[in-house]
């Protein structure tokens, strides 16, 4: 997520740029005193959403949100200013927020929960939901698992958000066998091939690492609710309602790292 900051006063953008880096601690937010050379690096690098004083000299912040939104029609465009008389202005333009200084992460993160245009992510096309029930979506689709244990290996790859998991602790989680015997290691190597070939069909095999010895997935090839939800990532409080992949007894190990 690409976000734009400009404020011809130097301290109220220092505190702008604080308040959004509070509430969304992944964006790259781009911060500049000067109209001009905002507009000069949105065009070759469109922002998803642009924090606009409206006050400005050379340019006000309602003749740059034109241009921002010939640039990208989709950028949310939010006003932060101290004069409320601009307000009509701002929303015939259909800006997406409208800020009275003295700005806060609580103002801030109110816009930014309830922006017009969605943003749109590179990996927002797999989406894994865990919150509930364990479920994996492509491209808006309930994804299909021929065998259930292949579902659960990825739920327990995902529980361990990136980190490497052995064969030998898939075994004793999954099939509990701690004796990790030729038998369970053989079915386990059929469930890792039964879950890459789920993944690839759909064009999903990026997001997990199925080495030979050890497994993992790749957090930034997906979206995730528990991960947005611990990342601090705006809505994602509101999907928690005090289950996590309940169908997995094991993963109520995991619940409490959500009451933190």
């Amino acid at each position: 997520m690409r976000i734009l900051a400009v404020d011809d006063e130097k301290d109220a953008l220092e505190v702008l740029v604080a308040a959004i880096s509070e509430c969304e601690k992944d964006a790259e937010i781009k911060a500049f005193n000067s109209p001009t050379e905002a507009l000069n690096y949105a065009a070759e690098n469109p922002p998803d959403i642009a924090f606009l004083d409206i006050r400005m000299p050379t340019m006000s912040g309602l003749d740059l949100a034109k241009k921002l939104k010939a640039i990208n029609v989709r950028v949310n465009i939010v006003f932060s200013t101290g004069y409320s008389e601009y307000a009509s202005d701002a929303f015939s333009m259909h800006a997406s927020g409208y800020i009275m200084k003295p700005v806060s992460v609580r103002l801030v993160r109110k816009e930014l929960e309830n922006l017009r245009n969605p943003v749109e992510t590179p990996n927002s096309r797999i989406f894994v939901r865990t919150f509930g029930n364990f479920e994996l979506f492509v491209d808006g689709e309930t994804l299909h698992f021929s065998r259930k244990p292949a579902k659960e290996l990825l739920a327990y790859l995902v529980d361990r958000k990136g980190s490497a998991v052995t064969r030998k602790e898939l075994c004793s989680v999954l099939l509990q066998d701690e004796a990790f015997t030729r038998k369970s290691q053989d079915y386990l190597t059929k469930i890792v091939k039964e879950l890459q070939k789920t993944l690839d069909e759909v064009n999903a095999g990026s997001i997990v690492n199925l080495d030979r010895s050890e497994y993992s997935v790749i957090p930034d090839n997906f979206s995730c609710d528990a991960y947005d939800y611990l990342k601090g990532v705006p809505n994602a409080f509101n999907n928690f309602y005090g289950e996590y992949m309940s169908q997995y007894p094991w993963a109520e190990k995991s619940i409490q790292q959500f009451y933190k």
